[in-house]
């Protein structure tokens, strides 16, 4: 009878269990590179982004998320690992794009897992298509992968690059009509394969990533969706010509061979290039809407957590730039949406988060989220308590590095950016959003100027990166 009485002990403890892996939510994981917060929602009403916009206006939106690493391979180590890229060992000396590999060994000494295998760790099944870390994810860490397509040029009659506007570095940085069909893009094909998986049964809650590559350089988009740009209609960014008049010498060490926005305008390109650009964030808003309306379609819809982010910004001739790696809100602040349609509010309702939260946090607040385990390595915090209360005082500041060039901070409506040779840049976006009026010399900030400062020399995260220099 014991021994009776101990199987059926058992089979009830097993049921249980598949119970409770029944109830933990599945999570949609969505990158996006090189996107700007522009979405009409988010901050630029002539985006066509029905998509995106509809998800904000569902879960909760935060208006000033920063990456810690303004470029690609560094940001997507630190969202993966929930990690500043130099508590890695990287980000300093050495390739500034570490090799997939490379990061996942570095979490591995860390004592801990980059955020999908912790998932998977914790009975979920893993499943990857498309630029996550800055190629995909390490195909042997997941259940089902389909590795990031190839770059989406223009091509010649010999399948070679074929630029058409601007010939800089790596000649990446190009606009135009691609003469490739939309079905061949790879965009397009990690969204169907998405929509493939959310139309299958999953006998474990999934974990089931995409990053779409688009906008990322090069800006070559079908013509229909540069069509639904007209030129004539196009609003430009706020630009200043003399606005690097009050900047340290120290930033324009950040700067790429891209062209400047006073050689745009001179050559009548600037709307071009915004075309382009607008054109490129629209195909990928359709990609993401067919994965969206899987969703919707599917069993999953009332049990899965959806997140929206971008490895970080690109000037788009804000700043006399076209490019990221600046140490200035267009590089740093993306989007970030995370939709629990456990507790989220109805449709319209959502108030958008003001506090200045870090891309590491998406971490933490997935476990929190999904009733996982802390993992305690982590270096972010969980955004759950904004989510429950979109107006709670935050004190916690957001960090951003460039490798031995400068690192920034934004606390409350301040950016700070300190460079390495000791000269700095102070911002106030309460009345100068664009970031024009350099306050770093001005005696009435100097309370402030030594607060931020204070901010980056006490904080284990600048005492981390100047260690990691002197290694």
């Amino acid at each position: 009878m014991r021994r009776i009485f101990l199987t059926i002990a058992g089979f009830l403890l097993l049921m249980s269990g598949i119970v409770m892996a029944a109830e933990k939510p599945n999570v949609i994981f969505i990158a996006v590179d090189d996107l700007n917060d522009w979405e009409g929602y988010m901050g630029n009403s002539q985006i066509i982004t029905p998509n995106m916009d509809a998800l904000a206006s569902q879960g909760t939106f935060f208006k000033s998320a920063h990456c810690q690493y303004a470029v690609c391979g560094p940001s997507r180590a630190s969202v993966m690992s929930g990690m500043y890229y130099h508590s890695l060992g990287f980000g300093v000396d050495g390739a500034l794009q570490q090799k997939d590999d490379a990061v996942y060994d570095a979490v591995k000494k860390k004592g801990s897992s980059l955020i999908y295998e912790y998932f998977a760790d914790h009975g979920y099944k893993t499943m990857a298509a498309g630029k996550l870390l800055h190629h995909h994810v390490p195909e042997e860490t997941v259940d089902v992968s389909h590795g990031r397509g190839p770059w989406d040029f223009n091509r010649d009659e010999n399948g070679n690059q074929k630029r058409m506007n601007w010939f800089g570095s790596k000649g990446l940085l190009d606009w135009g009509p691609i003469n490739k069909p939309e079905n061949e893009m790879s965009d397009y094909k990690a969204a169907e394969w998405a929509v493939d998986q959310l139309s299958q049964d999953h006998d474990k809650p999934f974990f089931l990533m995409t990053g779409f590559l688009r906008p990322h350089t090069p800006l070559h988009i079908q013509q229909k969706y540069l069509d639904m740009y007209p030129l004539d209609e196009i609003e430009l960014p706020p630009y200043k010509a003399d606005d690097y008049d009050d900047i340290p010498k120290a930033a324009r060490e950040t700067w790429n061979s891209y062209p400047t926005t006073s050689w745009a305008i001179e050559n009548k390109q600037w709307r071009k290039m915004l075309q382009a650009y607008m054109g490129c964030i629209t195909f990928t808003d359709v990609q993401i809407g067919k994965i969206l309306e899987a969703l919707e379609n599917s069993p999953y819809k009332d049990n899965t957590i959806i997140v929206l982010w971008s490895d970080h910004g690109f000037h788009m001739g804000e700043k006399e730039r076209f490019q990221k790696h600046t140490a200035w809100d267009r590089s740093t602040k993306v989007p970030l949406v995370i939709v629990d349609p456990r507790t989220g509010p109805t449709q319209g309702s959502t108030k958008p988060v003001d506090a200045n939260v870090e891309l590491i946090d998406i971490y933490p607040t997935l476990l929190d989220l999904c009733g996982l385990p802390e993992n305690k390595v982590v270096e972010g915090r969980s955004l759950v308590p904004l989510m429950e209360n979109p107006d709670l005082e935050w004190e916690y500041p957001a960090y951003t590095f460039r490798r031995e060039t400068y690192a920034t901070v934004k606390f409350g409506s301040y950016r700070f950016i300190e460079y390495f040779d000791g000269s700095m840049e102070l911002y106030n976006h309460a009345n100068d959003p664009n970031e024009w009026n350099n306050l770093a010399d001005n005696d009435k900030y100097k309370d402030i100027i030594e607060h931020m400062h204070g901010l980056l020399q006490e904080s284990d995260v600048i005492l981390g990166y100047k260690e990691s220099k002197q290694r």
